[in-house]
């Protein structure tokens, strides 16, 4: 019995190989576009683990979720034990499914118009009186997040050499949060149940992922007190903690992280659900924590479960 990988990023798995390995659990790499997939044979018992990331694309793997769709249809036809199912990819690589499954588990959402063209994107910018943003329906790594404070200048740039269309050919306009600090929190999750939170420095950029180097560096100028883009947090309370968990468990969401910004009266929006999460070596290191353990814990354990 193996647990098995499904992934397209090597460097994103590299911790929890390691973990997996010094925890003596099983494991196979299944990078989505090397793996043969027979639907006229079984899959090998064991679990499967879902690291399908929005934004493949961007590292050559355009078709990536699109193919493991084909897998985990192959894996569940023959009942095998899948986490971040079909319904996790789905909301992965779909904000629009994101937003409206967050509503109906009573989770507050910026406004949001979702456009198929230039011309939608133009007329629709006629609906926001205050600044505004464009991102993709299809992102992560804040691919497509522009900020426009008109009309005018949101159709320069849909008009011009710049443009950047998603890779789905759906674009998000969206009201801007502003916030006071300018920093954004990010909620971790493994088996749909809360690990910690980060509040995360949004002062100079919209791409915020955990893992990227150039957010890995030290600031003086940093919204956080530590001068690190990523700070955990201890003793965090959110009301909103429960509806996280009961969203997760609802659409068989098992690991995660989900991102909301605060507007200056205090009310929470979340803007974003990473079914693929990442965690920020500096800043897990500061207080102890260790995300990519905890999901080889939780591998480990699952394993156990079929033995």
């Amino acid at each position: 019995m193996k647990a098995y990988i499904i992934h397209e990023n090597e460097a994103w798995t590299k911790p929890l190989e390691s973990h997996l390995n010094k925890l003596e659990v099983g494991y196979e790499d299944w990078h989505v576009e090397k793996a043969k997939i027979d639907l006229s044979q079984s899959p090998p018992e064991g679990i499967f683990y879902n690291r399908m990331s929005a934004s493949s694309h961007v590292r050559g793997h355009r078709f990536a979720p699109e193919y493991t769709s084909v897998i985990i249809n192959w894996l569940r036809s023959h009942k095998r034990r899948i986490i971040n199912d079909g319904n996790a990819l789905a909301l992965e690589i779909s904000k629009s499914l994101q937003y409206l499954k967050l509503s109906e588990s009573g989770i507050k959402t910026p406004r949001s118009i979702f456009c198929s063209s230039k011309e939608q994107i133009i007329q629709s910018a006629r609906d926001f009186k205050k600044p505004f943003i464009t991102k993709h329906n299809r992102a992560g790594r804040g691919l497509g997040v522009k900020l426009f404070n008109n009309q005018n200048e949101l159709e320069q740039y849909v008009k011009g050499p710049d443009f950047e269309n998603s890779i789905d050919g759906i674009t998000i306009l969206q009201e801007y949060i502003e916030a006071d600090p300018k920093v954004i929190h990010r909620l971790e999750f493994v088996n749909s149940k809360f690990l910690y939170a980060v509040q995360v420095d949004a002062g100079d950029s919209f791409e915020l992922c955990p893992c990227d180097s150039k957010n890995n560096s030290l600031s003086d100028k940093s919204n956080n007190p530590d001068g690190n883009k990523f700070m955990i947090l201890n003793n965090y309370k959110n009301p909103d903690i429960n509806k996280y968990e009961s969203f997760l468990k609802k659409n068989n969401i098992e690991i995660a992280g989900i991102e909301y910004i605060t507007d200056k009266s205090g009310t929470r929006y979340t803007y974003d659900v990473n079914t693929n999460t990442n965690y920020n070596s500096i800043a897990e290191k500061k207080v102890g924590q260790d995300g990519m353990l905890e999901i080889a814990k939780f591998l480990k354990n699952e394993l156990k479960a079929f033995e």
